[in-house]
Order: structure tokens, then C-alpha cells, then sequence
């Protein structure tokens, strides 16, 4: 409907604007030049452009063909056909505009699935762990995890913890944060730990190229605090890397490219086999050929 209003709105500017001798402008051609004129109509206004709209399409006309003085033509003549009606032009230019519309929605929904797909296909458990169990101070440095060499994405720290009731210790926490060099982090976390019952962790950081390696504490305490006698369970230990999307699908396209390329070498490879057999296929059937030839002349002699 907004189509169809704004549509009149162009043709009445087309009739007021034109005047003159004028040919009659086919309606296929008709529909385009409204399917465009919107199209411009639109652009200019969401680009807050401010022109003389009747110049503004000019070079719609000239693209098929036509001038200002054959729409005018057209457009006064139009209601007097028992074919077609300004109406049915309007309705026609509607529905290819919906029917793009619909189009580049589709485009959009596929490029977002690529995005998708892309992470999907790129992305890496990078460290993980079913069962960690610790009840004695000497084995808590299985609770301390180091994934190095990072490199630029979006890491997820996530496990299953429960503290037992033999567990000595309070204000137990769990500290997650990046490395930048020996003596430099950043983007640390902690969150405090719930005691006696199941709990869950679950971070994601994002890893730029500064950082070097992300370090997990699952079982920090401040400094200040004596370590008593732990009784913690881990399960479902994980570190999980997603890429950027722009890294993921430029890595999804080289990978493709690289098959296409194999592809390529093997189906050349099989040619220039294939053609190297035709060609000593050719050349024993000439061999052959020409001693039939001696022969022959050699008998019509004798």
C-alpha cells in the first residue's frame, strides 16, 4: 500500500511535469520505469538527498528509452484502453517490489546461515576434562588450567562443580582472566563458588591479539586466607574457541577454494594423461598404418 501511494505520487508528478507530442509507452516498459522511480524515490530518502524529484528520473526514462512527454502521454491515455488501467500497472510494480523484497530477505537469511555454518565448522574445544577430583592440598594444582598460545576469538570457560560438606574451606572462588605478557592481565573474573550443593560456571572472553594465554582457577582463594583441607568435584571441564565470523567464513572460503584447486590438478592431471594415451594411441594406429602401405606396395610390385 505504501508502494502504491508513493507510485501515484510519481506519476502525478510525471503529468504536471510533461507536456508535448508523445509516443505511448508499452506496459512492461511502464511497470519498470515505476519499479525504478520507487526504487530512486526511496534511495533518496533515506540518504535525506534533496533534488528536484522531477530531474531525479531522467535517467530512468533515457535508460529505456523514453522521455517525460511519453509518460504524460501515456498516463492520460491509459484509463481509455480496455486492456489494462493505471491500477493494474500499480498492482504489477507492487508485486515485483514484494517479490524482491522477499528476495533479499531470503539473501540475507542464507548469508546469516553461511555466518552460521561458518562458526559452526571453525570452532574448537581447545581443552576439556570429564572428572576432576581433589581432596587434598598437594593435588589442588590440577584445579589450575594455562591454554596458551591463544590467538584472536571468543573463548567459553564452562564446567559442573560441588563443594562437599568435608571441604574446609570458605569463600572458595573460581578466577578466570587473560594473559598479556609476565606480569600484565586483563578482563579478570571471579565469581564465589556455592557450597554443599551442584553449581554450574560459565564465562566467554574475548581474546584480541595482545593476548598470549588464558589462565582458570577453579578453586581460588585470596591470599590472605590459609588453604584448608579441599573436597571439590569438577565435572565437564571445557575451554571452547569460537573464531570471528569474518575469520571463519574467509577460512570456510579458502577451504573450498583449496578443494576446487585439488580438483582442478587431478581433473588436469587425469587430461593430460588421458591425451598423452590418445596421442600414443594415434601414433602405434599411424605406425601400423604406414607398414600396411609399404606392404601393399611391396605386393602390387611383386
Amino acid at each position: 500500500m505504501k508502494a502504491c501511494k508513493t507510485i501515484l505520487l510519481i506519476a502525478t508528478l510525471f503529468v504536471v511535469a510533461c507536456s508535448g507530442r508523445a509516443k505511448v509507452i508499452p506496459d512492461d516498459d511502464l511497470v519498470k520505469i515505476f519499479h525504478d522511480a520507487y526504487i530512486a524515490n526511496a534511495y533518496m530518502k533515506e540518504a535525506d538527498i534533496t533534488q528536484d524529484s522531477i530531474y531525479l528520473y531522467e535517467p530512468i526514462f533515457k535508460r529505456y528509452g523514453y522521455t517525460m512527454a511519453d509518460l504524460q502521454h501515456t498516463l492520460t491515455t491509459i484509463n481509455e484502453r480496455k486492456s489494462s488501467r493505471i491500477s493494474d500497472i500499480m498492482y504489477e510494480v507492487n508485486s515485483r517490489l514484494e517479490r524482491e523484497y522477499k528476495a533479499e530477505q531470503r539473501k540475507i537469511v542464507v548469508l546469516d546461515t553461511i555466518d552460521n555454518y561458518a562458526k559452526r565448522a571453525y570452532t574448537r574445544t581447545m581443552y576439556s576434562d570429564t572428572l576432576i577430583r581433589v581432596t587434598e592440598l598437594r593435588d589442588t594444582n590440577k584445579l589450575r588450567i594455562t591454554l596458551k598460545d591463544l590467538i584472536e576469538g571468543e573463548y567459553t570457560v564452562s564446567f559442573d562443580y560441588l563443594i562437599d560438606t568435608l571441604d574446609e574451606n570458605h569463600n572458595s572462588r573460581v578466577e578466570v582472566y587473560l594473559v598479556v605478557n609476565d606480569t600484565t592481565h586483563n578482563l579478570r573474573h571471579t565469581m564465589m563458588l556455592s557450597r554443599y550443593r551442584e553449581g554450574k560456571y560459565s564465562r566467554k572472553f574475548k581474546a584480541d591479539t595482545q593476548h598470549k594465554e588464558l589462565y582458570v582457577n577453579m578453586y581460588y582463594h585470596p591470599k590472605l586466607e590459609t588453604s584448608e583441607k579441599p573436597d571439590i568435584t569438577i565435572r565437564n571441564f571445557k575451554i571452547v574457541r569460537v573464531l570471528p565470523t569474518e575469520v571463519s567464513v574467509d577460512s570456510l572460503y579458502q577451504e573450498q577454494l583449496n578443494l576446487s584447486i585439488i580438483n582442478h590438478e587431478l581433473m588436469t592431471a587425469f587430461t593430460r594423461d588421458t591425451i598423452k594415451i590418445v596421442e600414443m594411441q594415434d601414433s602405434i594406429l599411424l605406425e601400423e598404418q604406414t607398414h600396411e602401405q609399404k606392404d601393399s606396395i611391396a605386393l602390387h610390385s611383386n
